[in-house]
């Protein structure tokens, strides 16, 4: 009955096994499309491509693999550890295919899709740290998953099996089955060896088949004899010391202090001549120092631990010890510093704020207007090629809004039931070829909508004037805690979005030659300094490049004269840094969090202004000493916001050596216009779409408030409308010391 009940549990387990197997493989055919797994099989299949991707191959295989070793009855080991190492071998191996997804990779193969799985885990790792870094935790997955199988079933080798191995199995199975006598076991005998055999198979998969170690112990060891001294205890005998010489010198590593022993009569009276002609390491000097403080602290009754000085092995650490100490700036170390006292507080000066006359004659914006013939008929011309095109390529859709903008117009696509938004995403380079333009960004789809948006840009482009700004509804009306209203630009609807620095609070800009960059930092400054007095607002300005903010030196809302040097520019960093440390100091012993709750407290004559450093390229600053200014920047943009200093920094190329993933964890709101390549949008904004703008102030923006980038058309000014607006401040501003020089 035993024999027989076991027997019927073996064959239903082989028959759940086989079970499982033909399971699998029905699993595989399915991730693979084949034509064998019927229609629930494709759906099957489609499912298991877009949420898991061609990675889930890995561990389809290993259940292939577990099914096989069950079935053939071979011992699988390390099964816990061989489970763990194919998941992170699968996470690995998705991550991977995501990252390359993320890096404009495209591969039809269904090995090579990283599902919504790779492609989710990538993005955000690939949008938070960076490229780079990315790369190097897949790196450290796979060794992860390496680590996880273990070096010993990593070493391990498939067992030679042969022809031979089976049929004497068969032979043996025949044998068995003859009419024998049963043969009585062997009975188990302490301490008896195995014996191996090199003919014999062992049911052991992916393992050697080792003989087991014994120890040997020789005939003539023997232990030494144990005498107890006159307390009782044992007595071990000590071993003799040599006398050869008399000074023992403790910074000497050789080895022929090994043998410097002494006999037991000098052993109490050994003469440690610690001078040496040499100077001793610091280590050895430090040791000995801690050693004489705990004897000093031990004699007078009083123990504490001295300072220990920690090194990390961290390569950022280590930089750290070669750069040049950030030494303290005060506030007169800086050449031409204007002093605060310098200017005129009084409030009866006129002439503030400013005219609008000032920036030349406003344009209309008919192109907003919807009653405009033209536009109408060349939106609906190109609006039917962009449905013919779509339809060409298996995308039914219609047209649901038109927004005709200054430089760009945006189509929202309504999609057909059943289609994929994918399906409309990779079309950007054959609408760009069918409609004739340069670029067309398709985002899609718009958050909160159900449209897709394509972007196509107009043959004419119309400019947006700084005074359009000023005059709109959007920038009178601005809450008065705004107090430093930036105009970012004009959008698809013709709104215009209007954004306080203090909100964010510090700001990144970046664009090549051409792009607008220039002007959108020349009208942020014109558009705080007209709205704020000297007192309320003061800036430094750094130019390493010496022409963009030379035209603001007679302006009074300066802290200094624009800053050329690289020298300067690090002083006056230094000298925010203090100054930010001096207010948050000042706040805490007020009780108070921010900037405009410590000046309610104050008279106005004592008020505290709100201080902007704006940075024309950031790339020439960190070409030499780019770490110092790194820190700066970072330790700045982390705690000055609450102070009242704020920072605007521009690069014209936002590598990843200039804009660091330091810099940009720290300062979430960015700007970015027309950008030379794919990987710098990436790396800057988070998008590939910044190098599809037109440039002349067609940009994107970003910032923590917003869900998703926003494209925008910058305002203009020209040059000859800025010198007139800083000679304007210069006479109704004037200050009380106009020709004095000041001295370090």
């Amino acid at each position: 009955m035993g024999r027989r009940r076991n027997k019927q549990r073996e064959s239903w387990r082989k028959i759940f096994l086989s079970f499982l197997l033909i399971i699998c493989l029905y699993f595989i055919f399915a991730l693979f499309g084949s034509s064998l797994v019927g229609n629930g099989g494709e759906e099957l299949g489609f499912y298991l491509r877009t949420a898991w991707g061609g990675a889930l191959i890995v561990p389809l295989l290993f259940w292939l693999y577990l099914c096989v070793a069950k079935l053939m009855k071979l011992r699988v080991p390390f099964l816990p550890r061989q489970i763990l190492g194919t998941i992170q071998l699968y996470i690995s191996f998705a991550f991977m295919l995501g990252l390359l997804k993320e890096t404009g990779w495209n591969s039809e193969l269904t090995l090579f899709l990283p599902g919504n799985f790779g492609r989710g885990l990538a993005h955000f790792f690939y949008l938070n740290i960076g490229g780079f870094l990315t790369l190097l935790l897949v790196i450290g997955s796979f060794i992860l998953s390496a680590s996880l199988f273990g070096s010993r079933v990593l070493s391990m080798e498939f067992p030679e099996f042969s022809f031979d191995v089976f049929r004497r199995k068969k032979q043996s199975e025949n044998v068995n089955s003859e009419a024998q006598p049963r043969r009585r076991r062997r009975p188990i005998v302490e301490n008896s060896e195995r014996q191996y055999s090199p003919d014999r198979p062992e049911k052991i998969l992916f393992m050697k088949n080792l003989p087991e170690p014994h120890l040997k112990v020789d005939e003539d060891f023997s232990l030494p004899e144990v005498k107890e001294n006159k307390s009782g205890l044992p007595e071990f005998p000590r071993p003799k010391l040599k006398a050869d010489t008399k000074t023992v010198d403790l910074n000497d590593d050789s080895e022929d202090n090994e043998e410097n022993f002494y006999s037991e009569d000098e052993f109490n009276n050994i003469n440690l001549d610690l001078k040496k002609e040499e100077p001793a390491s610091p280590e050895n000097n430090y040791a000995v120092e801690i050693i004489d403080n705990l004897l000093a602290s031990l004699d007078s009754g009083s123990m504490s631990m001295p300072e220990t000085k920690f090194q990390k092995n961290s390569e950022r650490e280590k930089s750290k010890k070669n750069r040049r100490p950030l030494q303290a700036v005060n506030f007169g170390e800086i050449e031409n510093l204007i002093p605060e006292e310098n200017f005129d507080f009084s409030e009866s000066s006129q002439g503030f704020p400013p005219p609008l006359e000032l920036f030349g004659a406003a344009p209309k914006l008919e192109i907003f207007r919807e009653n405009s013939r033209e536009n109408n008929k060349i939106s609906e011309k190109i609006g039917k090629n962009i449905i013919s095109t779509l339809k060409n390529f298996g995308v039914n859709a219609s047209i649901a809004e038109t927004f005709i903008g200054s430089s760009v117009t945006q189509y929202l696509i309504e999609l057909a039931p059943g289609m994929k938004v994918n399906q409309v995403a990779d079309l950007d380079e054959e609408l760009a070829m069918s409609l004739a333009v340069m670029s067309v960004r398709i985002e899609a789809p718009i958050p909160g909508t159900r449209y897709v948006g394509i972007e196509i840009p107009n043959k004419e482009r119309k400019k947006i004037s700084l005074r359009n700004v000023f005059e709109s509804d959007d920038f009178q009306n601005i809450p008065a805690s705004m107090r430093l209203p930036l105009p970012l630009g004009v959008q698809f609807d013709g709104k215009f979005l209007i954004k306080g620095l203090e909100e964010f609070p510090h700001l990144l800009v970046a664009g090549g030659k051409e792009s607008g960059k220039n002007t959108f930092l020349h009208t942020s400054i014109i558009s705080m300094c007209s709205r704020r007095r000297p007192e309320e607002l003061q800036l430094i300005l750094i130019d390493p490049r010496h022409v963009e903010f030379s035209i603001y030196e007679s302006l009074p809302h300066l802290l200094t004269p624009p800053i050329y040097d690289r020298e300067n520019s690090l002083q006056i960093l230094q000298w925010a840094f203090n100054e930010m440390e001096s207010r948050t100091s000042n706040f805490a012993k007020s009780r108070v969090r921010t900037l405009a709750a410590f000046n309610r407290k104050l008279a106005k004559k004592d008020r505290l202004p709100e201080i902007v450093i704006i940075i024309s390229e950031l790339s020439d600053l960190m070409y030499n000493d780019g770490n110092d200014f790194e820190d700066l920047i970072v330790r700045l943009a982390q705690k000055s916001g609450p102070a009242g200093i704020y920072m605007m920094i521009a690069s014209q190329k936002p590598s990843a050596d200039v804009v660091t993933t330091l810099i940009r964890s720290n300062i979430s709101a960015r700007v970015s216009f027309a950008l030379s390549s794919a990987s710098d949008s990436k790396n800057f904004i988070g998008v590939t779409d910044a190098e599809k703008l037109t440039g002349l102030g067609d940009m994107l923006f970003r910032d923590n408030e917003s869900p998703r980038v926003i494209r925008l058309q910058a305002p203009f000014i020209a040059e000859e409308k800025i010198a007139s607006f800083v000679e304007y401040l210069e006479e109704n501003l004037p200050r009380k010391n106009e020709n004095s020089n000041f001295e370090n």
